[in-house]
């Protein structure tokens, strides 16, 4: 199981650095987002322990041109996550009384902050929510496809945080 499971985050990463690679190389999809090049240096914190939702938001920050760095490295911007939520609810019963579909929502509070530590963009909130069929004669895969859906949720998430750094002001 833990092949599997090495396998899967593997595969995601992979998945993941295609994705902002694409978006990198100058491809975009439509509505892609652009954050301008003199955005400057950005910290990372989280007043919770999300490395994964950290790294993963690292490495897109990276493939448009944005460097991550420490506090001591004296940083332009500060992105502050307050407050990850990850929700899930029986959307759907089937004809017996039993779940049919779940909702899922995934919500991240956050702040961005200058180099002063005033807030420029007062306290956002990203969210995504997404509605998956849940089999329960195939309990496994419907938990992969759980998995599948919260790593693209996770995605969006970043995209939406991203998306709000193209109104910071550009650093000389």
């Amino acid at each position: 199981m833990d092949v599997l499971a090495h396998a899967l985050k593997t595969l995601h990463q992979m998945v993941l650095f295609a994705c902002f690679l694409l978006a990198g190389c100058g491809w975009q999809l439509r509505d892609a987002q652009v954050v301008p090049e003199n955005v400057g240096k950005i910290f990372l914190t989280s007043q919770q322990p999300n490395e994964l939702l950290l790294n993963e938001l690292t490495l897109a920050l990276k493939l448009y041109g944005v460097e991550s760095v420490r506090r001591d490295d004296q940083p332009d911007y500060s992105v502050v996550i307050n407050d990850y939520r990850r929700i899930r609810r029986t959307s759907t019963l089937n004809s017996n009384a039993r779940v049919a579909e779940y909702q899922l929502t995934e919500e991240l509070d956050f702040v961005i902050l200058d180099t002063n530590g005033r807030s420029l963009i007062g306290t956002s909130t990203a969210t995504v929510e997404r509605v998956y069929e849940f089999v329960e004669n195939d309990v496994m895969a419907s938990s992969q496809e759980e998995r599948t859906i919260r790593e693209d949720m996770r995605i969006d998430i970043i995209r939406q945080i991203i998306d709000r750094l193209r109104v910071l002001p550009p650093v000389d």
